[in-house]
């Protein structure tokens, strides 16, 4: 799951209890799903829709609902819609990652991972389609594990200088490190094994045990602290040109917030038989849904004159420097493939770090599948629709893995708000835009193109980002009851710990005369308390998981009773079947009826949730 840069009700409520309500009511007539639908004290109003039938209302609304198709011309045009959608944070995701990797000035290498992500968030949104939720949710690098990532590599801290051979064999000096692979080798080793795990936790059917101890305040904390802890990343990047990063925040901000209902007329022809060619407009909301990318253009645009016209003088990041030499240098198709970055490496540290990673993944996952079901006019996904997108989606973090780029995939809320603005929930619109993932992807100069943007605009955008990222982990606080001096503790208390370690942490293990104090002389045990105490959200969310389930609290009072209403069991059977069931493994089920006991088969009723 990634963040929205809009902040619509339908593009921000990615709470893993509870789905977003319609979009179409007005801003101030949302509430949480425990309010809408039930009294004060719990009970059931009079005449009360069941939450679970709310889909019924909703799939009327909907130009087409999950299981229908526009066809395939209007199919592949909104598809991209949804690729324009998840693009900018998507390919933010292995600049990221460059610093830890010792690669932040490498721009081939950065191409190498942004097209890779790409193809994997194709091949992974596929999966998730055809035998996972089958529902009409993109799947992309998730921003959990940026965190863990930046744990596992604090062993062994970037230098500002590596000596090198230059190909007449002359010593040289350049400031990435010509064997970042090896870090790159520990991340996809780590995260291929603790996608066994969330494997197991789908495939078991023992996601609903989980789901019964992590509530909205560990989620809080989890995701708040996913972007405050990147403070230091955002400051590293726009301190290096606070005009230029700024710029950029100030137009997302413009195209986000102040002309999102702004409409832009778009020509188009159509044509049939009786009447012929005819010319239309259609006026579309698109600064909302380009915002990031109309920045990105204006904002790189500026600096491309700045530079040719030498105001930006020599050494200034935000200058514009060979481009045309990259892109004219860079190869048309890039290929990846398993072991691209050598073989992947395991080490217990770097192990429990992903875990920690994937089951925020898995948390995030479940709560947009709910709010994905809702306004794609789906009923509301069982249980074994949901151990079989967990299961998948672990299988596509093995892959992701395997091939590269060193962080896990999960659901893509923004792609789910679009839902809700377009009245659009079919999957095949997901398929087509999961195919111009791959095509994307695979187009080389694609990644060096972007991979060369200057600086300065990424630290911008991670104004935005990691600001947004932080404020939606807030947003979970409405189903909580703030009023409750328990729930304040609990989310003060893990919060301010999960920020105060791992800066006392990073404190101590770049003194090498303070070092001692967290290491043991075992490298394996060492890693791992590096990585638990350089990770703050790992440290935030077992705080507050813990103190959430041993002080004694009520489910209301814990904000537990939304997530019980959005599961509710939905009264249309023969839909569900319609829309949830797997042709592949219900075929093998009627035929081996033995398989509907697994928790992940068409029509499994078995364990309680």
């Amino acid at each position: 799951m990634s963040y929205s840069y809009n902040t619509d009700k339908a593009e921000v409520m990615v709470n893993p209890v509870a789905p977003p309500l319609d979009d179409d009511k007005p801003e101030k007539e949302y509430k949480p799903v425990h309010e809408t639908h039930l009294g004060v004290n719990g009970d059931a109003g009079s005449g009360e829709v069941n939450p679970a039938d709310e889909y019924i209302a909703i799939r009327k609304q909907l130009k087409f609902p999950v299981d229908k198709s526009p066809g395939v011309a209007m199919a592949f045009l909104l598809g991209f819609q949804q690729y324009l959608i998840m693009f900018g944070p998507t390919f933010a995701i292995p600049v990221i990652l460059s610093p830890s990797l010792c690669i932040a000035t490498n721009v081939e290498a950065k191409g190498q991972l942004l097209n890779t992500m790409f193809v994997m968030c194709g091949l992974a949104t596929l999966l998730q389609i055809f035998f996972g939720t089958r529902l009409p949710i993109i799947q992309s690098g998730s921003y959990v594990f940026f965190a863990v990532a930046a744990g596992i590599m604090s062993k062994s801290p970037c230098q500002k200088e590596y000596f090198v051979q230059d190909e007449n064999g002359n010593n040289v000096t350049q400031d990435w490190d010509p064997n970042w692979h090896k870090r790159m080798a520990e991340l996809q080793g780590n995260l291929m094994a603790a996608s066994v795990l969330q494997m197991i936790l789908g495939g078991f059917g023992l996601v609903g045990f989980l789901l019964k101890i992590i509530g909205p305040i560990t989620i809080t904390v989890l995701i708040s602290l996913i972007g405050l802890c990147l403070a230091g990343v955002a400051a590293g990047s726009a301190s290096q040109n606070w005009g230029i990063a700024l710029l950029m925040v100030a137009l997302v901000t413009l195209f986000s917030e102040y002309l999102k209902n702004v409409p832009v007329p778009l020509p188009y022809v159509t044509y049939s038989r009786g009447s012929g060619a005819k010319f239309q407009v259609a006026w579309l909301k698109l600064f909302s849904t380009l915002s990031i990318i109309l920045s990105l253009i204006i904002v790189w645009a500026l600096c491309g004159i700045l530079t040719a016209t030498d105001t930006f003088a020599e050494g200034n990041p935000a200058r514009v420097t060979d481009l045309k030499k990259r892109i004219d240098e860079a190869s048309w198709f890039y290929f990846p493939y398993p072991g691209q970055f050598g073989t992947p490496i395991v080490t217990v540290g770097g192990f429990v770090g992903m875990v920690a990673g994937v089951i925020g993944g898995v948390i995030e996952s479940i709560g947009d599948y709910y709010a994905c079901a809702k306004l794609a006019g789906a009923p509301p996904p069982p249980k074994y629709v949901l151990n079989r997108g967990i299961l998948l989606e672990g299988v596509g973090c093995f892959l992701t893995g395997l091939c590269g780029p060193g962080v896990g995939v999960t659901s893509y809320s923004e792609n789910i708000g679009a839902i809700a603005l377009t009245k659009v929930g079919s999957r095949t619109v997901i398929l087509c835009s999961a195919i111009l993932m791959l095509i994307i992807g695979l187009i080389g100069k694609v990644g060096i193109f972007f991979a060369s943007m200057p600086e300065p605009i990424i630290g911008g955008m991670y104004l935005v980002m990691f600001g947004i990222i932080a404020a939606v982990g807030i947003s979970n606080l409405q189903f909580v009851d703030l009023t409750s001096s328990r729930n304040v503790f609990i989310i003060g208390v893990s919060l301010y710990i999960g920020l105060v370690v791992p800066m006392w942490a990073e404190k101590v293990m770049a003194d090498d005369e303070l070092k001692g104090a967290i290491q043991t002389g075992n490298e394996e045990f060492d890693q791992l308390v590096a990585v638990i105490l350089t990770s703050g959200m790992i440290i935030g969310a077992v705080i507050a998981c813990f103190l959430d389930n041993t002080i004694p609290g009520t489910d209301k009072e814990r904000g537990m009773e939304s997530y019980k209403l959005a599961t509710k069991a939905c009264s249309d059977k023969a839909l569900l079947e319609k829309i949830y069931y797997e042709p592949l493994m219900e075929k093998a089920a009627k035929r081996f009826p033995g398989l509907r006991r697994l928790p992940f088969v068409n029509g499994f009723k078995g364990f309680s949730m």
